[in-house]
Parts: C-alpha cells; structure tokens; sequence
C-alpha cells in the first residue's frame, strides 16, 4: 500500500480495472461480453470532467441492472441493460463485488478535497487486493502505474490513454 500512496486516484483506478481484467481471466469470462463495459470503466483515465464518468456509469452498475428498472436510464439503452442483466445474473459474486468496489473508488472523494494520500481511495484497493489474494489471483505489477503521479491535479493524476494498459481493449 505504501507504494500505491504515490500514484494519482485515475492511477489507482487504472491498477483496480487490471485487477478486474485479471479477475475476469481468472473466471474464463468471455472477453467480447465484457469489452464495452471495460471500455466505460477506463473511460475514467482520460475524461475530464469525472463527475460525468460517475452519472453515466452508475447506470452500468450490478445494483442499478439487477435491482433496478430502465425507466429514468439517462445514459443506458434498453438493448445494453438487458445484455449487462444477462452478464451480471449469471457472474461470480467476486466479479460483482469488485466492480463496486471501482465504482466506489472512483467516486468516493469526487467532491472532496484529498487528504492523507486519499486514504479512502486505499482502502477500497486493498478490499480488491484481499479478493484477489482469497482467489490465489495474479495481483498486478505496481511499478506499471508509477508514473501516474499523486502530485499532479491535486492528487487525480493528468488524464492518460489506457489502452496499453488493458487485456481486453
């Protein structure tokens, strides 16, 4: 963890959505299903305005799909819901809880200001570290994400290109 305190929240985000790449191989997940939503999830390191990224993707998220209905969807279409209705209905529970646990991640200081190193932030990549290391799962190379530096844009890290980053894009 003392490592990740270095590395901007978009950094950070980045090396949960390859945990959830790693997690997704684990399960022999089929990779075509889930490109678009893994599309989504990096749109975080390179969009702007994150607030926006948090509205669209609520909408993309298990408790929104299977608890929800589409009836006030702004972002998602009718065709997308029912196919993530499939996806997520017949997914392992761990795949579920650890696209939360980004979500939160990626929103949890939107609208505040980082303090200790964004310990909120920390916590929710050790809750993935702990699935991932209850699975026996590859955890990923931190050095990779050394780059994406805590001291720029006030902790949230320059907008960046992730594809080189992904498994599945």
């Amino acid at each position: 963890m003392k490592a990740l305190k270095n590395i901007s929240i978009r950094g950070r985000m980045a090396y949960l959505i390859c945990l959830f790449e790693n997690l997704l191989l684990y399960y022999n997940c089929n990779k075509e299903e889930w490109r678009w939503i893994l599309e989504k999830l990096w749109s975080y390191t390179k969009v702007q305005y994150l607030d926006d990224w948090m509205y669209e993707l609520a909408e993309y998220m298990p408790n929104s799909i299977l608890e929800d209905t589409i009836e006030d969807a702004e972002y998602i279409t009718e065709k997308e819901f029912k196919s993530l209705y499939k996806l997520y209905s017949n997914s392992n529970q761990e795949i579920l809880l650890l696209l939360k646990i980004i979500f939160e991640c990626g929103t949890c200081e939107l609208y505040s200001k980082l303090r200790d190193y964004s310990s909120n932030t920390l916590k929710k990549i050790q809750q993935a570290i702990d699935i991932m290391k209850k699975n026996n799962i590859d955890l990923v190379d931190i050095k990779l994400f050394e780059r994406y530096s805590f001291n720029e844009c006030d902790g949230w890290g320059n907008c960046f290109e992730s594809t080189q980053l992904s498994k599945f894009i």
